[in-house]
């Protein structure tokens, strides 16, 4: 019969604390991501720093529902460097712990940029009004290698705003990411954010990248807009456009103007 999952965890946990081999310890690191309880958080938060085990020891600390874990990570923060900082940066984001915006911001200062940009994406996914605001803080001074992983950051903010109905923040976000001039693909995003979130008063950067076809990238957008948003005001836009814009174009338009 199968071990009870404390009779399990038990187990694992006195592997990890072994001289057991790190494939062994790897797996019961792997192991403890399904069973694992508050009890196993410091066996594991003690691998953080291995350079063979460390992976391992978040995969199971990500799945752990306790705050334990999360403090564990959050502790990690000031005594870890380079990839095995970065990895639990990478951990911290993937829980949104929003607890750990004040490291992470320091984090985002690391002359490594491995961890200034794990920091970045980490602040993102927490998105919460203090992770926006030290994103958008950040962005007109970061390194120019570092300022499109904060505008993408920022973008992701962005989208947690639209997603709780709060367009009006996400529209200034969206600005903000547009004024920073990064580069293409980050201002096509940004369009994208700025226009949903805008809707009515959003249409005519819709309209202006149905007009630029030469423009793959902006009239890509616009086509894939009018999928997102569609209603009666983007359908007499869609129409007016039809009647002004050339063949090759009418080709592609036709197609979105039956979704509607």
């Amino acid at each position: 019969p199968a071990a009870a999952p404390s009779d399990q965890q038990r187990s694992l946990i006195a592997v990890l604390q072994s001289d057991a081999p790190p494939e062994r310890k790897a797996l019961a690191c792997k192991r403890l991501a399904v069973v694992g309880t508050k009890d196993a958080v410091p066996a594991l938060a003690a691998l953080l720093a291995d350079e063979t085990l460390a992976c391992y020891a978040r995969y199971g600390l990500e799945t752990i529902a306790d705050p334990a874990a999360d403090d564990a990570l959050r502790e990690a923060l000031s005594r870890l460097q380079g990839a095995r900082l970065a990895g639990v940066i990478n951990s911290i984001g993937v829980r949104r712990d929003a607890k750990a915006v004040d490291g992470l911001v320091k984090a985002l200062g690391d002359k490594d940029a491995d961890v200034a940009s794990a920091a970045a994406i980490a602040l993102g996914h927490i998105a919460n009004p203090a992770a926006a605001e030290s994103l958008l803080k950040a962005l007109p001074t970061a390194p120019a290698a570092l300022r499109p992983v904060v505008a993408e950051a920022c973008l992701m903010c962005a989208e947690q705003r639209l997603r709780e109905g709060k367009r009006d923040e996400a529209a200034a976000i969206a600005e903000a990411v547009l004024k920073a001039n990064v580069s293409k693909q980050v201002d096509v995003a940004a369009i994208r954010v700025s226009v949903l979130a805008r809707q009515l008063a959003g249409l005519p950067q819709l309209v202006e990248g149905l007009r630029t076809p030469q423009d793959k990238a902006r009239f890509g957008l616009a086509l894939r807009l009018i999928r997102e948003m569609p209603g009666p005001e983007l359908t007499q836009v869609l129409i007016a456009e039809l009647q002004k814009a050339p063949p090759e174009v009418q080709t592609l338009l036709i197609p979105a103007a039956f979704i509607l």
